[in-house]
């Protein structure tokens, strides 16, 4: 078992490697420019992906989700040179549908709203003038502390190398720091605060006491606002200058209960309608996690469009409640962000999804211990 194991590691390897000596052997004989101006790719609508830029180190920490500054910059100056045309997301979907997409169509997402993009992000948006779609996720924006699952990470990241021994979470045995060990921990603290039913607040206390425990600045941390989501009011003054805020659920949850999943559209629509105008009408699954019973139930919610975490290019017989995205990261090569640009990446074989990486969707639409109706009133 073992040995399979690591045959298949070495196998996604092997193809990773493949992929960008391809990528970077197509950009260097000019494939990559001469795919950006075939028909093919004029009826293709690339989607990409976000979730943060680093106000700090989380760019060390987790390379799948935040980038730093600089290297996003980067990417915003290969789409201004590709001669890409940045649209609404609105916009894209509808003129892919209709057949209309102008040459080399790009529309430009962000997933869950953290500060950083209202700090770090729009400013340099700004400055080449781009639309771009926030997918806001609502209870820590009104709730204005911590996302608590992923600073418990980030905080064990922290005090990497340290011995942590916290029996009334993590059990009897001390946890070294380390590794796969620190990714375990995260996940004892997350099912911890599930199996307690800890409110936000309780929750945001625990981290204080994990940050004492590693001997973290976790002050520091609160006052750069790292893993935060914007404030309603600063999701606000971003819709008055042209942002698009749109659905990703109010506690970043789904569930395959009819009613709890339409209660976190609503939910999450309410909080919306303090930022925008008119009724959001594009939504994406938290963490990228979709089933087929969703579809229903989200065109009677009045969806158009949903996003999903697998890689690919949208054309005009995609489903739109399915549609791809490119979720960038730190790891991705200028050749192959390039490669993206110009659809050659989607015709290439590829490793596992972007959700098969992060947890299995059962494990998203776990129900929390805490009833739904007093998270909503926090």
């Amino acid at each position: 078992m073992a040995e399979s194991g690591s045959n298949a590691i070495l196998g996604r390897e092997m193809l990773h490697r493949a992929r960008v000596c391809a990528l970077a052997a197509a950009r260097a004989c000019g494939l990559t420019s001469l795919a950006m101006r075939t028909g093919w790719r004029r009826n293709r609508l690339l989607i990409l992906a976000w979730h943060g830029i680093s106000i700090d180190d989380e760019h060390a920490w987790d390379a799948r989700l935040f980038l730093p500054a600089a290297q996003f910059r980067r990417r915003l100056e290969l789409i201004a040179e590709a001669g890409c045309n940045v649209l609404p997301l609105d916009t894209a979907v509808r003129l892919l549908y209709r057949g209309e997409l102008p040459p080399r169509t790009v529309a430009l997402t962000f997933d869950d709203g953290l500060f950083d993009f209202y700090s770090v992000a729009y400013p340099v948006l700004q400055d080449f003038g781009f639309p771009v779609t926030v997918y806001l996720t609502t209870y820590y924006a009104n709730f204005n502390r911590p996302v608590y699952n992923v600073m418990a990470s980030y905080l064990l990241w922290k005090g990497r190398g340290r011995i942590l021994h916290w029996p009334e979470v993590l059990g009897p045995e001390a946890v070294e720091l380390s590794g796969p060990a620190i990714v375990g921990a995260a996940d004892r603290f997350e099912a911890y605060a599930a199996e307690e039913g800890l409110s936000g607040a309780e929750k945001d206390a625990l981290l204080c006491r994990l940050a004492e425990h590693l001997e973290v600045d976790y002050g520091f941390i609160l006052k750069r606002r790292i893993l935060h989501l914007m404030t309603i009011d600063e999701a606000r003054d971003l819709a008055s200058r042209g942002v698009d805020f749109q659905l990703h659920t109010h506690r970043h949850y789904v569930s395959l209960d009819r009613a709890l999943f339409e209660r976190e559209l609503a939910d999450n629509q309410a909080w919306l309608s303090r930022i925008r105008t008119g009724k959001p009408a594009h939504f994406c699954y938290p963490s990228g996690v979709y089933r087929a019973e969703f579809f229903p139930w989200l065109r009677d919610f009045g969806i158009l469009s949903a996003t999903t975490c697998e890689p690919g290019i949208a054309s005009r017989g995609a489903n739109p409640l399915l549609l791809p995205r490119l979720v960038d990261s730190t790891f991705l090569t200028e050749s192959g962000f390039l490669g993206w640009l110009s659809g050659i990446a989607a015709l290439l074989p590829r490793e596992a999804t972007w959700q098969s990486v992060v947890r299995p969707p059962e494990e998203l639409m776990r129900k929390p211990k805490a009833a739904p109706a007093t998270a909503a009133k926090l």
